[in-house]
């Protein structure tokens, strides 16, 4: 039931009975300043639909999303995903969305102001890829809001930057074969030589122990890794992945198998199989940092390199020996499904969408074929 009031020219009060609560009181939603009777009706029709679907204005809708988000984020979101992903999302929220928008209320938080905060973002320097993040952390925990009828609609519906999907680097099998015989007799040739040939993320290669390797069956078992935790700045050894499909088998090459079976001596099958300096737990954030030192020498021309077989190679980061791995197999016609089974991919999708550019070039290869044939 709903009365209207003109309370003068041009404003006109709208008052809804929504019935009672769940402690028999009464609900009533009362707003005016509307310019006619018609555009109060069409508001309590609105309230009306709102309330039929469930949608209905409480003490939790109307809470702080700066109390909302972290009560979303403490009893929901700290129980899905890997740590390193939550670690993010704290960051994210801690950082900008409670800085900038946690004085709102949950139900009265807007597209403008959604979009303002975008804006703001990327105005104080943030990159489009960075921002989008950020969004989309929000975004996660209005959809929670909403599936659980605290809110109508999502207010993150806005404009924004198009990121450009960066361009992969890998190494090319040559200056695969050159790095390696530059490392062969240095602790970094058995991460590297384990990392070109499985594709692992570097999490999960510090997370391999010796139970991980099958050695009768020639397989690795992927279900635990190493990461940095950012919120205290230390390292956890931990079986939870970054998503389902990165716990997988995958089966070793007998050349990698023949490596690890000389190194392994006398560890023991819980042992890791990468250490540091100090017998212990290898940190993937020390293990990068220094592959992209190792690299650095090589990288560029260096006109004081008297060795006749230098050659500069492609800076790239530790993460690109997944793509060098992924992409020296599709480029020599291994079927995608197994490459994204191996990169433990959540689809082929992914794994298309990140190696378009081999694709492309196997389009020619096709090409050629067909060619061949008839």
């Amino acid at each position: 039931m709903a009365s209207y009031t003109k309370i003068s020219t041009r404003n006109w009060k709208a008052i809804v009975s929504l019935g009672y609560d769940y402690n028999g009181k009464r609900i009533r939603k009362t707003k005016q300043g509307f310019k006619s009777k018609k555009e109060a009706e069409i508001w309590v029709n609105d309230i009306c639909s709102k309330h039929n679907e469930g949608f209905i204005s409480t003490s939790d809708s109307n809470i702080l999303l700066k109390d909302f988000i972290e009560k979303w984020f403490n009893e929901y979101k700290i129980n899905t995903g890997s740590i390193g992903t939550r670690n993010n999302y704290k960051s994210r929220i801690n950082t900008h969305i409670i800085p900038q928008l946690g004085h709102l209320r949950l139900n009265q938080l807007t597209n403008i102001d959604v979009q303002n905060f975008y804006n703001n973002l990327i105005n104080s320097g943030q990159k489009p890829s960075s921002a989008k993040k950020i969004i989309e952390a929000l975004s996660n925990c209005l959809r929670y809001a909403q599936k659980n009828k605290l809110i109508y609609s999502l207010p993150t519906d806005i404009i924004r930057i198009p990121v450009e999907k960066p361009k992969i680097k890998f190494w090319t099998k040559d200056e695969v074969d050159y790095y390696l015989s530059e490392i062969k007799n240095t602790s970094l040739y058995t991460p590297i030589f384990i990392a070109l040939l499985t594709g692992l993320r570097i999490g999960e290669l510090c997370g391999l122990r010796w139970e991980s390797i099958d050695f009768n069956n020639n397989t690795l078992t992927v279900d635990h890794q190493v990461i940095n935790n950012k919120l205290d700045n230390t390292i956890i050894f931990t079986d939870r992945l970054k998503t389902s499909a990165s716990y997988r088998k995958i089966i070793l090459p007998q050349v990698l198998i023949s490596h690890l079976k000389d190194i392994k001596g006398n560890a023991a099958e819980s042992d890791f199989i990468l250490l540091n300096s100090k017998g212990t737990m290898c940190n993937p954030r020390n293990l990068s940092m220094q592959f992209s030192k190792s690299i650095a020498k090589y990288s560029t021309k260096n006109e004081s390199k008297s060795c006749n077989n230098y050659k500069p190679l492609t800076k790239i980061t530790f993460h690109a020996l997944r793509h060098t791995h992924a992409t020296l197999l599709i480029s020599n016609g291994e079927n995608i499904k197994v490459v994204s089974q191996r990169l433990g991919h959540k689809s082929i999708t992914e794994t298309l969408d990140t190696y378009t550019h081999i694709v492309e070039d196997m389009n020619i290869n096709t090409a050629n074929l067909l060619d061949s044939m008839f």
